[in-house]
Protein backbone atom coordinates (compact mmCIF):
# COMPACT_ATOMS: atom_id res chain seq x y z
CA UNK A 1 0.00 0.00 0.00
CA UNK A 2 1.27 3.53 -0.90
CA UNK A 3 1.99 6.09 1.48
CA UNK A 4 -0.75 8.65 -0.14
CA UNK A 5 -3.14 5.26 0.74
CA UNK A 6 -1.83 4.77 4.28
CA UNK A 7 -2.53 8.22 4.77
CA UNK A 8 -5.80 8.36 3.65
CA UNK A 9 -7.03 5.60 4.71
CA UNK A 10 -5.72 6.72 8.80
CA UNK A 11 -7.26 10.29 7.90
CA UNK A 12 -11.10 8.57 6.88
CA UNK A 13 -11.32 6.49 9.94
CA UNK A 14 -10.73 9.23 12.25
CA UNK A 15 -13.96 10.31 14.27
CA UNK A 16 -14.84 12.22 17.35
CA UNK A 17 -17.16 12.60 20.26
CA UNK A 18 -18.40 15.38 22.32
CA UNK A 19 -17.69 15.08 25.93
CA UNK A 20 -18.79 17.33 28.62
CA UNK A 21 -16.74 17.87 31.75
CA UNK A 22 -16.37 21.18 34.14
CA UNK A 23 -19.02 22.37 32.44
CA UNK A 24 -17.26 23.12 29.04
CA UNK A 25 -17.97 20.14 25.41
CA UNK A 26 -14.81 18.97 24.80
CA UNK A 27 -13.70 17.04 21.68
CA UNK A 28 -12.67 13.45 21.96
CA UNK A 29 -10.76 11.86 19.62
CA UNK A 30 -11.91 7.90 19.39
CA UNK A 31 -9.50 5.45 19.33
CA UNK A 32 -8.61 2.22 18.64
CA UNK A 33 -7.23 0.88 21.65
CA UNK A 34 -4.44 1.57 24.11
CA UNK A 35 -1.06 0.29 25.20
CA UNK A 36 -0.26 0.42 29.37
CA UNK A 37 3.46 -0.33 29.91
CA UNK A 38 4.22 -1.28 33.65
CA UNK A 39 7.21 0.80 34.81
CA UNK A 40 8.79 1.39 38.46
CA UNK A 41 9.14 4.56 37.79
CA UNK A 42 5.25 5.42 37.15
CA UNK A 43 4.75 3.71 40.61
CA UNK A 44 5.68 1.06 42.88
CA UNK A 45 5.69 -2.30 41.41
CA UNK A 46 8.55 -4.54 40.41
CA UNK A 47 8.76 -3.96 36.34
CA UNK A 48 11.70 -2.12 35.74
CA UNK A 49 13.97 -3.11 38.68
CA UNK A 50 17.31 -4.05 38.12
CA UNK A 51 17.36 -5.84 41.63
CA UNK A 52 14.26 -8.27 41.03
CA UNK A 53 15.98 -9.62 38.26
CA UNK A 54 13.92 -6.96 35.19
CA UNK A 55 15.30 -5.03 32.76
CA UNK A 56 14.99 -1.40 32.85
CA UNK A 57 12.19 -0.20 30.72
CA UNK A 58 13.31 1.43 27.91
CA UNK A 59 10.73 4.85 27.99
CA UNK A 60 12.91 6.23 25.13
CA UNK A 61 11.93 3.43 22.59
CA UNK A 62 8.49 2.65 23.44
CA UNK A 63 7.94 6.48 22.80
CA UNK A 64 10.12 6.39 19.53
CA UNK A 65 8.14 3.66 18.09
CA UNK A 66 4.93 4.89 18.68
CA UNK A 67 5.94 8.42 17.43
CA UNK A 68 7.77 6.94 14.17
CA UNK A 69 4.94 4.81 13.32
CA UNK A 70 2.35 7.78 13.34
CA UNK A 71 -0.63 5.58 15.28
CA UNK A 72 -1.01 8.56 18.03
CA UNK A 73 -4.85 9.32 16.78
CA UNK A 74 -5.09 5.45 16.61
CA UNK A 75 -3.34 4.35 19.37
CA UNK A 76 -2.67 5.74 22.94
CA UNK A 77 0.60 5.08 24.78
CA UNK A 78 0.74 5.34 28.90
CA UNK A 79 3.53 4.29 31.16
CA UNK A 80 1.73 2.75 34.53
CA UNK A 81 2.59 1.90 37.77
CA UNK A 82 2.11 -1.77 38.77
CA UNK A 83 -0.34 -3.84 36.31
CA UNK A 84 -0.49 -6.97 38.74
CA UNK A 85 1.31 -10.10 37.87
CA UNK A 86 4.27 -9.29 39.61
CA UNK A 87 6.03 -12.60 38.93
CA UNK A 88 5.77 -12.51 35.20
CA UNK A 89 7.00 -8.98 34.52
CA UNK A 90 7.67 -6.71 32.40
CA UNK A 91 4.14 -6.37 32.07
CA UNK A 92 2.05 -4.80 29.81
CA UNK A 93 -1.53 -4.83 28.76
CA UNK A 94 -3.02 -3.73 25.07
CA UNK A 95 -6.69 -3.07 24.64
CA UNK A 96 -7.63 -3.14 21.42
CA UNK A 97 -10.84 -3.49 19.69
CA UNK A 98 -12.37 -4.36 22.74
CA UNK A 99 -10.42 -6.86 23.19
CA UNK A 100 -7.29 -7.38 26.66
CA UNK A 101 -3.99 -8.68 25.57
CA UNK A 102 -1.67 -9.43 28.24
CA UNK A 103 2.27 -9.06 27.47
CA UNK A 104 4.68 -10.78 29.92
CA UNK A 105 8.51 -11.24 30.41
CA UNK A 106 9.69 -8.33 28.27
CA UNK A 107 12.81 -8.30 29.53
CA UNK A 108 14.34 -7.05 25.96
CA UNK A 109 14.40 -4.12 24.00
CA UNK A 110 13.70 -5.80 20.71
CA UNK A 111 10.42 -7.25 22.03
CA UNK A 112 9.44 -3.22 21.96
CA UNK A 113 9.31 -2.82 17.98
CA UNK A 114 7.37 -6.49 17.69
CA UNK A 115 4.95 -5.41 19.93
CA UNK A 116 4.07 -2.11 17.68
CA UNK A 117 4.85 -4.58 14.73
CA UNK A 118 1.69 -6.67 16.01
CA UNK A 119 -0.19 -3.64 16.90
CA UNK A 120 0.16 -2.21 13.71
CA UNK A 121 -0.78 -5.68 11.75
CA UNK A 122 -4.09 -5.84 14.03
CA UNK A 123 -4.40 -1.80 13.14
CA UNK A 124 -4.47 -2.55 9.52
CA UNK A 125 -6.71 -5.74 9.88
CA UNK A 126 -9.25 -3.93 12.12
CA UNK A 127 -9.44 -6.81 13.71
CA UNK A 128 -7.16 -8.99 16.81
CA UNK A 129 -4.76 -11.23 15.09
CA UNK A 130 -3.01 -14.40 16.92
CA UNK A 131 0.28 -13.07 17.93
CA UNK A 132 3.61 -13.90 15.58
CA UNK A 133 6.29 -15.72 16.52
CA UNK A 134 8.40 -13.15 18.11
CA UNK A 135 5.66 -12.70 20.96
CA UNK A 136 3.72 -15.88 20.86
CA UNK A 137 5.36 -16.79 23.65
CA UNK A 138 5.20 -13.35 25.53
CA UNK A 139 1.48 -12.62 25.38
CA UNK A 140 -1.32 -14.38 28.11
CA UNK A 141 -4.80 -14.35 29.36
CA UNK A 142 -5.66 -12.88 32.58
CA UNK A 143 -9.43 -11.13 32.55
CA UNK A 144 -12.05 -14.04 33.07
CA UNK A 145 -14.40 -13.54 30.64
CA UNK A 146 -17.61 -12.05 30.95
CA UNK A 147 -20.11 -14.38 32.03
CA UNK A 148 -23.94 -13.83 31.38
CA UNK A 149 -23.86 -10.74 29.18
CA UNK A 150 -22.53 -9.64 26.09
CA UNK A 151 -20.09 -7.87 27.74
CA UNK A 152 -20.64 -4.67 26.37
CA UNK A 153 -20.40 -1.32 28.25
CA UNK A 154 -23.88 0.30 29.21
CA UNK A 155 -23.24 4.41 28.76
CA UNK A 156 -25.28 6.47 31.52
CA UNK A 157 -26.10 8.62 28.47
CA UNK A 158 -25.26 8.45 25.10
CA UNK A 159 -22.32 9.86 23.59
CA UNK A 160 -22.76 12.42 21.03
CA UNK A 161 -21.04 12.35 17.22
CA UNK A 162 -19.02 15.19 16.71
CA UNK A 163 -18.69 15.61 13.12
CA UNK A 164 -17.46 18.85 12.80
CA UNK A 165 -14.54 18.12 15.82
CA UNK A 166 -12.29 17.09 13.50
CA UNK A 167 -11.64 20.98 12.66
CA UNK A 168 -10.66 21.69 16.09
CA UNK A 169 -8.28 18.93 16.67
CA UNK A 170 -4.84 19.64 16.83
CA UNK A 171 -3.54 17.07 14.29
CA UNK A 172 0.13 15.96 16.03
CA UNK A 173 -1.51 15.57 20.12
CA UNK A 174 -5.31 15.21 19.15
CA UNK A 175 -6.35 18.24 21.61
CA UNK A 176 -8.91 20.26 21.37
CA UNK A 177 -7.96 23.69 20.05
CA UNK A 178 -10.39 26.75 19.44
CA UNK A 179 -9.21 28.20 16.05
CA UNK A 180 -10.50 31.57 17.62
CA UNK A 181 -8.06 31.98 20.10
CA UNK A 182 -5.50 29.07 18.89
CA UNK A 183 -2.01 30.80 18.71
CA UNK A 184 -0.14 28.24 16.58
CA UNK A 185 -1.66 27.64 12.59
CA UNK A 186 -0.34 26.20 9.44
CA UNK A 187 -1.94 25.94 5.97
CA UNK A 188 -1.78 22.92 3.92
CA UNK A 189 -3.77 21.90 1.05
CA UNK A 190 -5.98 24.79 1.76
CA UNK A 191 -6.76 23.88 4.76
CA UNK A 192 -6.00 25.72 8.33
CA UNK A 193 -4.62 23.83 10.75
CA UNK A 194 -4.53 24.87 15.00
CA UNK A 195 -2.14 23.48 17.58
CA UNK A 196 -1.93 23.63 21.03
CA UNK A 197 1.83 24.29 20.94
CA UNK A 198 4.75 25.31 19.12
CA UNK A 199 6.26 21.72 19.45
CA UNK A 200 3.52 20.38 17.52
CA UNK A 201 3.39 22.93 14.59
CA UNK A 202 7.01 21.91 13.85
CA UNK A 203 6.38 18.42 14.18
CA UNK A 204 3.34 18.91 11.58
CA UNK A 205 5.45 21.14 9.23
CA UNK A 206 8.08 18.68 9.23
CA UNK A 207 5.78 16.00 7.37
CA UNK A 208 2.06 17.31 7.04
CA UNK A 209 0.76 14.55 5.52
CA UNK A 210 1.38 12.21 8.11
CA UNK A 211 -0.98 13.94 10.41
CA UNK A 212 -3.68 16.06 8.00
CA UNK A 213 -7.01 14.48 8.29
CA UNK A 214 -9.45 14.37 6.21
Amino acid sequence: MSDSKTTSRAASALKTIKVHARDEDFRIIQLQGNLFVCAQANGSCCCGWGEKGRAPINHALYEAEWERRKIRNKLHLTFTGCLGPCAVGNNALLQLFGQSIWLKDLNDDSLIPAIFDYIEAMLHAERVLTPHPALAEHVFLRYLPASGDNGELVLASAQQDDDGGLERLDPVCLMDVDPATARWSSEYNGRTYYFCAPSCKKSFERDPAAYATA
